[in-house]
């Protein structure tokens, strides 16, 4: 009997709780606001991306809080991740914009990555990141097909970048001849080298070339050899996919390895974010990308918004983690990675 009348009690506790429990969760973000990590600069492609987000997201978020920006530099991203993962409070105050390729950087074990991807709350993205291998006219090469028979100048960040590896890859799977020259601190730097003369290109966001080089664009100064992406962009119509120039299924996988980009343009917590309150920010978030607002400001700025739902991009993080480790081995060797290290500036 007084087992039965404990019980009761308990349950009627709960019931009074509950309501206020949820209450309180909606509001957990009463006084506070949204902090949104960016492992860049502010400016450039993902900066600016983040900065007009936080102008706009507020109207989404609950008790229509504020956002701030905070950039925090290094290791390709990997720091401002390492810092969402292990040091920031999982309240569900705390978001990052990860730079593109966090995902396989682990995988890849490149820099030193303390989070597991598969582990985090992927909430949604803006897009796929279209790459592409862009040069210069006047580098006398139009296509990839001449990119095997004559050298053609890339710069590059970082020998473990993308901006190295995929065209290291290219040479080491398609036969290509590029020399990749890596030490610069960007892509503005890249761009400015190849607007002197210093390089004849490189392989980076096409977004960028929107963003920076209209005129490039308009004038015909500039040619892509190739767009590195799961599908064609309606910018670069003609242009090969780079898995296209795959001449047997074991090339095609090397390339899809760095082909798609489905998480790089992604909204990410921590693991331990309560899920209730992930979904909360991850609505916030996806309803910005719909906001008429928003995508105003964003065409301004030649940013296409093509939002991907955060089931596909945690599927995507699923797959590329379970990648088999015998076939880690032969995408680190195509991409260059743990050998002889390349010419630097």
């Amino acid at each position: 009997m007084k087992k039965t009348i404990l019980a009761s009690a308990i349950a009627a506790t709960a019931l009074l709780t509950a309501p206020q429990a949820i209450a309180a969760d909606k509001d957990f973000l009463k006084g506070k606001k949204l902090n949104i990590y960016i492992g860049v600069s502010a400016g450039g492609i993902y900066g600016t991306f983040a900065h007009m987000l936080s102008r706009h997201i507020n109207k989404h978020l609950p008790n229509k809080a504020g956002a701030i920006i905070t950039s925090l530099r290094g290791a390709g991203g990997t720091k401002a991740m390492n810092y969402i993962y292990n040091v920031a409070p999982q309240d569900g105050t705390y978001a990052i914009t990860p730079n593109g390729g966090i995902v396989e950087r682990v995988l890849l074990g490149l820099g030193k990555p303390r989070y597991d991807p598969v582990k985090m709350h992927w909430l949604g993205g803006w897009g796929e990141a279209v790459n592409s291998i862009t040069i210069r006219k006047d580098a006398g090469v139009n296509t990839i097909q001449e990119a095997m028979q004559k050298e053609v100048i890339l710069g590059a960040i970082g020998r473990t970048s993308s901006t190295a590896t995929i065209p290291q890859l290219m040479n080491n799977v398609l036969g290509t001849k590029f020399k990749i020259i890596t030490g610069y601190r960007g892509g503005s730097p890249i761009r400015k080298a190849i607007e002197t003369g210093e390089l004849n290109g490189w392989a980076g966001q096409w977004l960028g070339w929107k963003l920076r080089k209209v005129d490039w664009i308009r004038d015909g100064k500039i040619v892509t050899l190739v767009q590195i992406a799961s599908k064609p962009s309606p910018d670069l119509k003609g242009v090969p996919l780079l898995s296209d120039l795959a001449k047997n299924a074991e090339q095609r996988k090397l390339l899809d390895f760095v082909a798609i980009k489905i998480a790089d343009k992604a909204f990410v917590m921590g693991p331990g974010v309560p899920k209730a309150r992930a979904a909360a920010i991850g609505k916030a978030y996806m309803a910005t990308l719909r906001d008429k607002g928003f995508l105003a400001q964003m065409e301004k700025r030649s940013y296409d918004i093509d939002p991907i739902d955060g089931a596909t991009i945690t599927a995507h993080v699923k797959k590329i983690m379970a990648t088999p480790k015998p076939f880690v081995k032969k995408i680190k060797k195509a991409l260059g990675i743990g050998g002889k290290k390349g010419k630097k500036k």
